[in-house]
């Protein structure tokens, strides 16, 4: 009797329907897919880099880089010729140029002049390498990257907004507070080789000049020495977008 019994029970057990073994392993396996999905969705909502079509660069830009926290601040005498002689190096290439720029504690700003997105990217590219080599040099042969993500850039429209931004940058160090010495450039800058200050009393440097003449457009209205950029230039910095 014990060995039909046990006959008739392995008979059931193979022959048994297999809809019930599925449903068990498939109630198992909805939880994990509904985790991954999860946690998927919620990547996607916490990313922190928009994946958007950047608009074509053409003409003048205003271009800001940032370095990376813990780092030496840029406004010192040894920091400037360093941050010169690489602006002289990578200030022209084809299709690029150096128009203008400002150096503050812990960033950059400059006004470039390109013929498209990817002479911009090649011309930001190969500064960027000069720029944090001279400063590696300078702080004790360190190595590593020296700034701390993309750099921003504000394609300018129109001789309005183009004059709006050189005033901005030039006059920079008034802004902040870091020069404040009344009928004079701020020599973090390139205000010194700039020609249309309405002070008759300036005068360029005699070394080479670490900018280019701009291309794009010819004459600006003249600019104040002393002037302090207001916050009216907010409103052209709003739509700033990143670009490679």
């Amino acid at each position: 009797m014990r060995m039909e019994k046990t006959k008739m029970e392995k008979r059931m057990r193979v022959n048994a329907p297999r809809s019930s073994q599925l449903e068990l392993f498939s109630n198992r396996r909805r939880p994990k897919r509904a985790k991954a999905s999860h946690r998927i969705a919620t990547m996607r909502k916490s990313s922190r880099v928009p994946h958007e079509v950047r608009p074509e660069a053409r003409g003048a830009l205003h271009v800001v880089l940032r370095i990376r926290r813990g780092l030496p601040g840029l406004r010192t005498p040894r920091a400037l010729r360093r941050l010169e002689g690489a602006f002289r190096k990578g200030k022209e290439k084809p299709g690029f140029a150096l128009l203008h720029y400002s150096v503050q504690q812990e960033h950059l700003h400059l006004v470039v002049e390109t013929e498209s997105k990817t002479k911009l990217a090649l011309g930001m590219q190969g500064l960027e390498i000069r720029l944090a080599k001279a400063l590696n040099a300078l702080w004790r042969r360190r190595k590593g990257s020296v700034f701390a993500d993309r750099y921003f850039a504000l394609a300018l429209k129109n001789i309005r907004q183009i004059w709006r931004t050189v005033r901005y940058v030039l006059s920079n160090g008034r802004k902040h507070g870091t020069w404040t010495k009344a009928g004079a450039p701020d020599p973090y800058s390139s205000g010194r080789w700039f020609l249309p200050w309405r002070s008759t009393n300036t005068c360029r440097p005699t070394r080479s000049s670490p900018v280019v003449e701009p291309r794009s457009y010819f004459c600006l209205p003249l600019l104040s020495i002393d002037d302090v950029p207001g916050p009216r230039w907010h409103e052209f910095t709003v739509a700033a977008s990143s670009l490679d």
